[in-house]
């Protein structure tokens, strides 16, 4: 699709798409107090909910594109609308318009989302090292939305962050514009949907997501091979991000200073970053469904262990461990997800999932937190034990087509007719050069009994 110039750039991408999602959030009350009056949290509560619902929308009708249009050509559209909406941001007259702005900017840049499969899959080394350096993006995006955030909060008026947002969009479409250019015969992204590139980067048949492409169609097999994983997806989002929102608060409440509290809040990030190279590993030691079982319980023993512990020296440990297990956890669950899914219109099943887990998190978490703030740290590792439980089995390679089934028993019934003198010896000789067949074609008589055709003026051999 995009050649070794194009990776970078959907990347790049995919962090920026981070970074404008999860840096702003913290600067929105600032903001909309200072540039529209507005100082009700209900309104920037709102906001939130809204631009998550304009993901959900927006992530099926990207993925129906897809069939028609190379994905690199949808980023390039995208990324096209996401500069004159984040200008139209800092011109934005009230905050209806605003709110607007950045539910149109949310959409357009959904579809970056959808790039995933396909960068999993074109990596040069398999999926697993795909997903590990998607995965370490967006992990170093977070770190970078944290420390990025924090500076915008501190800014007497957070406005002035709005143009900077601006010209990295600009910058980002000017790379899109020059490095992504999909080849005149492609029509999709990476492999046929359907296939996916195995750990070493051979091709491994699975289900497309429901996709019946060519046929329009979807078999309930293939539907559920989508579905579920995206149901997992959404669970381990909720999972994960209902124990974000207040965990500042919980640990200044504890006696941490606002410094320490940021620190202690992005130490997962950093744990995940750290333990990623060791990620292969792990992978070729336990196998694909262990690794996420046990990274799962990890991270749920440590966001468990955080409800129950107040020292920032623990606090710190427990954070760590559970960027561990989210390490392992996430890498595998994605990896699964990749193989499952191997169109983008069917991973936007699992992308619409992922965003209505972001929607719900925080819903989660509210509830939570009326109890006490430390009550959504416990739901969160309660739920990824569960989920810990639930470990998806690997997608299983579909069904071969009944016409080439039905020649392959044929070939199998043929009868093994004795090679003539001269041929088993070369046959044997080869053999025991390391030379290996996975079966003998059939002879001309035989090919007639399969429906080979004979070739002309060639006589059947006859047996000594």
């Amino acid at each position: 699709m995009t050649g070794a110039h194009g990776r970078p750039v959907l990347l790049a991408a995919a962090g920026l798409h981070m970074v404008t999602q999860s840096a702003l959030a913290p600067f929105y009350p600032a903001l909309f107090r200072a540039a529209y009056g507005v100082r009700e949290l209900a309104a920037t509560g709102l906001f939130l909910v809204v631009c998550q619902v304009s993901a959900v929308v927006a992530l099926p009708l990207w993925g129906r594109a897809t069939r028609r249009v190379p994905l690199a050509r949808l980023v390039t559209a995208g990324q096209s609308a996401a500069v004159l909406l984040a200008a139209g941001l800092v011109l934005a007259p009230s905050y209806a318009v605003f709110t607007g702005v950045s539910v149109l900017l949310v959409a357009a840049k959904a579809v970056v989302l959808l790039a995933y499969p396909g960068l999993a899959r074109s990596h040069p080394r398999g999926v697993l090292p795909g997903v590990v350096q998607y995965v370490a993006v967006l992990h170093a995006a977070s770190v970078a939305a944290t420390l990025l955030g924090g500076l915008v909060v501190s800014v007497p008026d957070p406005r002035t962050a709005l143009p900077l947002l601006a010209l990295l969009e600009a910058v980002l479409l000017v790379a899109c514009l020059r490095l992504l250019r999909p080849a005149r015969a492609e029509a999709h992204t990476g492999p046929p949907a359907g296939t996916a590139t195995g750990a070493g980067g051979g091709a491994v048949d699975g289900p497309a997501g429901g996709i019946a492409d060519g046929a329009g169609g979807r078999t309930g097999a293939a539907v559920g091979a989508v579905w579920r994983p995206a149901l997992y997806v959404l669970l381990t989002a909720v999972a994960v991000y209902a124990a974000r929102p207040y965990f500042t608060e919980y640990a200044t409440g504890a006696g941490a200073s606002a410094a320490t509290a940021t620190l202690l809040f992005v130490l997962p990030h950093v744990a995940v970053l750290a333990l990623l190279p060791a990620v292969a590993r792990l992978r070729a030691r336990l196998g694909g469904r262990r690794l996420l079982r046990y990274g799962m319980l990890v991270a749920a023993a440590g966001l468990a262990v955080q409800a129950a512990v107040t020292d920032p020296g623990w606090l710190a440990v427990t954070r760590l461990v559970f960027g561990a297990g989210l390490a392992l956890g996430q890498v595998a669950l994605d990896e699964r997800v990749i193989v499952a899914t191997g169109s983008g219109a069917a991973y936007s099943v699992v992308a619409v999932g992922q965003t209505a887990g972001l929607l719900l998190a925080p819903l989660v978490a509210t509830g939570a937190a009326t109890a006490a703030l430390w009550a959504p740290l416990l739901v969160g590792g309660a739920l990824l034990c569960v989920l810990a439980l639930a470990a998806p089995v690997a997608p299983a390679p579909p069904a071969r087509p009944a016409a080439l089934r039905d020649a392959s028993r044929a070939v199998r019934a043929v009868p093994r007719v004795p090679l003539p003198h001269g041929r088993e010896r070369l046959t044997e000789r080869a053999r025991g050069r390391g030379a290996v067949s996975a079966f003998v074609l059939p002879t001309p008589a035989e090919g007639a009994q399969v429906g080979f055709p004979r070739p002309s003026g060639i006589e059947p051999e006859t047996k000594e």
